[in-house]
């Protein structure tokens, strides 16, 4: 299986020295690493040239220096990929030794189950830290208050659990992602991934964190800073911030479905026309046609604020 990790950079100097040699520590080594630069103004680009120096398997790819944003570097980046499967990469974190050769391995025999021609992505749980390298969080899915079992389109569709960072990808997936996402009507790529594998294919959950998710002032988006408890007592406090969130997952949801347009399945289709239906109901019927098709948040506390202000 030719696998390729995606490294998508921008100013990432601080932490981009270890990040790397996390990639070169890892225990199957049998990849490539495909480097991109997104206009960085500090050394960012010197270390990505210093390490394709170094390991011929590091190598640039075709669109540095342009300025893409977090989603349209990735985005990029997979256009440019030839690979079987990839793993996206932040410039920030650091991975588990065992990374690669575990989601490999999984995502190998999810497609002996599966079929090859499946669209498949396995994600795993990441341990927070802070910036200076503790650990904050031992396991970012039990801090976020995140549900292990929510691998399915109608779950993914209104709170999304997979982490850029943590999944890797099979073919068949890659391609529909680079047929179907557009960065300007992206919320997030790991989103769109995400709801693209659960509509076509199957999302894996690997409940084992293999990244250390560095958290610092400049992350794209990161872990909450508090705890679930705190977050809903603030929620249910901030009504018109939980509905936007709320009105988010519509305005994704119907992207998804302009964009994959007659490639969807029927049922994922009729699925995400009927969730975007319930915008117009009234709102005791909204919460119950949301409920009875399964597309609920993925704690207590959020679905609690989907009852309030859904």
């Amino acid at each position: 299986m030719k696998t390729s990790i995606l490294l998508a950079a921008y100013n990432g100097s601080a932490f981009l020295p270890e990040q790397l040699e996390s990639l070169r520590s890892q225990s199957d080594g049998d990849f490539t690493v495909l480097l991109q630069d997104d206009g960085s103004s500090d050394r960012t680009q010197e270390l990505l040239e210093e390490i394709a120096r170094e390991d011929p398997r590091f190598v640039p790819a075709a669109e540095s220096g342009r300025h893409w944003g977090a989603c349209g570097n990735f985005l990029s980046l997979l256009r440019q990929t030839d690979a079987d499967a990839v793993l996206l990469c932040d410039q920030d974190d650091r991975w588990e030794p065992e990374k690669v050769a575990l989601l490999k391995s999984a995502l190998l025999e999810a497609s002996r189950q599966a079929g090859p021609e499946t669209p498949l992505l396995v994600h795993s749980d990441a341990c927070v830290i802070r910036e200076d390298g503790s650990i904050l969080y031992p396991s970012f899915f039990r801090h976020q208050g995140w549900d292990p079992a929510a691998v399915t389109l109608p779950r993914l569709l209104v709170q999304n659990n997979v982490t850029g960072c943590t999944l890797i990808m099979n073919r068949p997936l890659i391609d529909l992602v680079v047929r179907t996402a557009r960065p300007e009507t992206l919320f997030m790529h790991d989103w769109w991934i995400a709801l693209t594998a659960a509509a076509f294919g199957k999302v894996i959950f690997l409940d084992r964190p293999l990244v250390r998710y560095r958290q610092h002032g400049t992350n794209s988006i990161g872990a909450s800073a508090s705890g679930q408890l705190s977050r809903g007592m603030k929620a249910l406090g901030r009504r018109e911030r939980a509905k936007q969130r709320i009105a988010l997952t519509y305005t994704h949801s119907a992207a998804f479905l302009a964009q994959c347009g007659d490639l969807l399945p029927p049922e994922a289709a009729s699925l995400i026309r009927a969730y975007l239906d319930t915008r117009s109901l009234p709102k005791i019927r909204r919460i119950r046609q949301v409920f009875r098709l399964g597309c609920t948040m993925q704690s207590p506390i959020t679905r609690l604020g989907q009852f309030f202000f859904g």
